[in-house]
């Protein structure tokens, strides 16, 4: 019965993560034109541009909170069946716990932070580093994805383990 419960929660938080990796994707495709950026590109962004880029970014966050702040968790819960003991384990030990695992590399998952970091604190005074932070996302999203589609894959092994 319990299993059923987080099996559903995993289920919606995959659900939504799909959507985000959909709406990436399709923001991507209208990036190509202008990417990568350089300073001079990021001041003169018109609307058709801005926001594409607006929905690349906004996706890109919400894909890595989503995976960060609810699958990664959800996933070791089932897993461990210790809901209490997964809940209150620092963010670095879930980490080496997924890279054992096999689903992520816990240095490109700091990168993807650090990346997401400099975004929040880079703003349109600073077109130089903003272009940087934006062109460093854009690179780097395959990784994100990448994590993603092995916290699926894991997932789908372990509802097949436990079958």
């Amino acid at each position: 019965m319990r299993q059923n419960i987080i099996k559903e929660r995993i289920e919606k938080i995959l659900y939504e993560c799909d959507r985000h990796v959909l709406r990436i994707g399709e923001a991507v495709e209208d990036l190509k034109e202008f990417m990568p950026l350089d300073k001079d590109k990021y001041i003169s962004l018109n609307k058709n541009q801005v926001q594409p880029l607006d929905q690349f970014l906004f996706r890109f966050s919400k894909l890595q909170d989503a995976i960060g702040r609810k699958l990664f968790k959800q996933i070791l819960i089932l897993k461990e069946d210790d809901s209490l003991l997964i809940q209150n384990m620092p963010f670095i030990d879930i980490l080496n716990r997924l890279e054992r695992l096999g689903i992520l590399e816990v240095k490109k998952w700091a990168r993807l932070r650090d990346i997401r970091h400099e975004l929040a604190h880079n703003y349109d005074d600073e077109p130089q580093e903003m272009a940087e932070a934006i062109n460093q996302t854009y690179y780097e999203r395959d990784n994100l994805i990448e994590i993603y589609n092995n916290t699926k894959a894991y997932y789908q092994r372990l509802i097949e383990a436990l079958r």
